[in-house]
């Protein structure tokens, strides 16, 4: 050992195992295979061993699981930040093998015969083009936007729930976990089905009953999360959240319907039927 670190320069005395600065373990040798072997089953047996806790406890008590995260226990489990990266990495590389979503819509040649001039086709396949951007855009970053949505649900579970001692900040943390873990399952469990089922008549059926199985496991995991016991706690949670998914979605439609007609809505739409 030298008389300083080796990471920050900081002055070591004799019988020091860690730098006081920065941490650094003061035992740093040379680069061997044996050394890199070590380090490798080392870190990956600890990062393993706090990865399958928080799997089972996601599984089997999620709302207890993310209770105990929050409230303190912060080596027993996995980093929720850390395990939303490796779930939206394997859900990006099962997505882009399977393709579970609809192709974008394109113009329908038998609403465009319907329509009388030119001016209003062009108006028809700019909304055409407009929608399936958007179709694209939401496809690729699904899951992406599945996690920033976080701070509206925050938002709407502390207004509703603010007397169980939780702050936005530890309801976003559970959040995020209960979104990372049932995205990776519905990418495990329904998107195979929907790849297999693209635009048939099974498809949204499927596609509605992973939204519908989602919301129930968030509305069991919250529960846990705000320490509620009685079924009809249950029912009180599912009824906020899906409060806030009905307002989330009309705003989003709303956006989106201006987005795609605006200026020219009557129009357009009347040629579809």
């Amino acid at each position: 050992m030298g008389n300083h670190c080796l990471n920050c320069g900081t002055h070591l005395t004799a019988h020091q195992k860690f730098c006081a600065a920065c941490g650094q373990s003061t035992n740093t040798r040379r680069f061997t295979f044996k050394e890199l072997f070590h380090d490798f089953l080392h870190n990956f047996l600890h990062a393993e061993k706090g990865l399958l806790k928080l799997l089972k406890g996601l599984a089997l008590r999620p709302g207890k699981t993310s209770a105990e995260f929050i409230e303190g226990r912060r080596k027993t489990y996995f980093n929720p930040f850390a395990f939303l990266g490796i779930c939206i990495a394997v859900m990006v590389f099962m997505n882009n093998w399977i393709k579970p979503y609809d192709p974008p819509v394109e113009p329908d040649p038998q609403v465009m015969a319907r329509m009388p001039d030119e001016k209003t086709k062009d108006l028809y396949i700019l909304s055409m083009n407009r929608t399936a951007g958007i179709q694209n855009f939401g496809n690729k970053n699904l899951n992406v936007l599945s996690v920033l949505v976080t701070p509206y649900f925050a938002f709407f579970l502390w207004l509703f729930f603010r007397r169980r001692n939780r702050n936005m900040a530890e309801i976003a943390v559970a959040y995020i976990l209960f979104t990372a873990f049932s995205n990776l399952l519905v990418t495990l469990f329904i998107s195979p089905w929907l790849g297999g089922l693209r635009q048939t008549a099974f498809y949204y059926p499927i596609f509605w009953s992973g939204i519908f199985l989602q919301n129930m496991y968030f509305a069991w995991g919250f529960k846990g999360f705000f320490n509620y016991r009685s079924a009809g706690s249950f029912i009180k949670v599912l009824a906020v959240l899906s409060l806030a998914g009905i307002v989330g979605f009309i705003l989003l439609i709303g956006a989106l319907f201006f987005y795609v007609y605006h200026g020219y809505t009557f129009e357009v739409l009347k040629y579809f039927g």
